[in-house]
């Protein structure tokens, strides 16, 4: 698209929040925007904003599942946020659950928010050591107590096998003064996100046969439900 097209679109506040929101999720699909940003009007007036700015090219559209489909940036908005050009394309089949999933988990409750690295990078400059993955943190609110929660994202398998990633993840960072202290301190956490409720129990039973020196949080998201069927039928 001719950078000509994507200066004659006019950007307004609400745009560029669209954009940092897509940033620190990578995707975000229609429902998510009309629930965060245009709660006070009907779903097509999201799509006229979507398909603004797809023409445009500050959005790309995908197809997420059935006739649901998803947005990343596009080239225009990944040049205004300084970010690579590779946000801009499809998601991989092994990462859309885990992204769709972070997303819908974070979003639906008041009190979540997925850290970017620069965030953890102010506030937990400790824990971005190599070999241990940096891209799916949040702060975990429960009560009077916050901890620094990690996403654990079931694209399949048995319990069990749950379970072992949990464990590998675990094993992985008590390698690190940091996430030792925050650990002993009751500072971390493991969120586990799961496609249905009796996989949830399954799950959750499973953990409880063995000792874990951290907590988990368990949470059912029904539309994971749709990738991970497509991910096992490859």
């Amino acid at each position: 698209m001719p950078r000509t097209q994507a200066r004659n679109v006019r950007l307004g506040p609400r745009d560029h929040d669209i954009f940092e929101h897509v940033r620190r999720y990578r995707l975000t699909t229609r429902e998510v925007l009309h629930r965060l940003f245009f709660p006070e009007v009907k779903p097509n007036a999201v799509t006229k904003v979507t398909s603004r700015l797809c023409d445009g090219g500050f959005l790309r559209r995908f197809d997420l599942y059935e006739s649901r489909d998803y947005f990343v940036l596009g080239p225009e908005a990944a040049r205004i946020l300084g970010v690579p050009q590779k946000r801009t394309e499809e998601l991989g089949v092994q990462a859309r659950p885990i992204e769709y999933a972070t997303l819908l988990f974070c979003t639906g409750a008041g009190d979540r928010e997925r850290l970017t690295r620069d965030e953890l990078k102010s506030h937990h400059p400790s824990i971005l050591v190599p070999g241990v993955d940096a891209s799916h943190y949040y702060l975990d609110r429960d009560g009077g107590k916050t901890r620094l929660a990690s996403i654990r994202v079931d694209c399949g398998g048995p319990p069990d096998h749950v379970a072992r990633k949990c464990r590998d993840d675990l094993d992985r960072r008590l390698e690190h003064d940091a996430f030792k202290d925050l650990i002993a301190n009751d500072q971390f956490m493991i969120a586990i996100l799961t496609g249905r409720e009796e996989k949830a129990s399954s799950i959750h039973e499973t953990l409880k046969r063995h000792p874990w020196p951290n907590r988990f949080r368990l949470s059912v998201i029904p539309e994971l439900v749709h990738l991970v069927t497509r991910l096992e039928r490859g």
